[in-house]
């Protein structure tokens, strides 16, 4: 797996969680766990499919927390520090 295009997607798939939740972390859960996994046949399938999953787990079992904890627990500093 390219962990370059992991972090990309990762990233990609928490930016676009947040934007369609207004920032609040229990409405990005909801929005990511209606998100359809990528198909077999699609680009970088297994990077996507990988970035989704840790998205989905992440943001799902942190409903309670704060956008900054989530975003750290994702490894995503940058984004956090851009956030609070």
């Amino acid at each position: 797996m390219d962990q370059q295009l992991y972090q990309k997607y990762l990233v990609d798939y928490t930016l676009e969680a947040l934007e369609k939740a207004n920032d609040k972390v229990s409405l990005a859960a909801d929005y990511l766990e209606k998100k359809q996994k990528p198909r077999f046949f699609n680009k970088d399938h297994q990077e996507k499919k990988a970035a989704l999953e840790r998205v989905k787990k992440v943001f799902t079992s942190s409903r309670e927390r704060s956008l900054y904890v989530v975003l750290k627990s994702l490894g995503l500093d940058d984004l956090a520090k851009e956030k609070l």
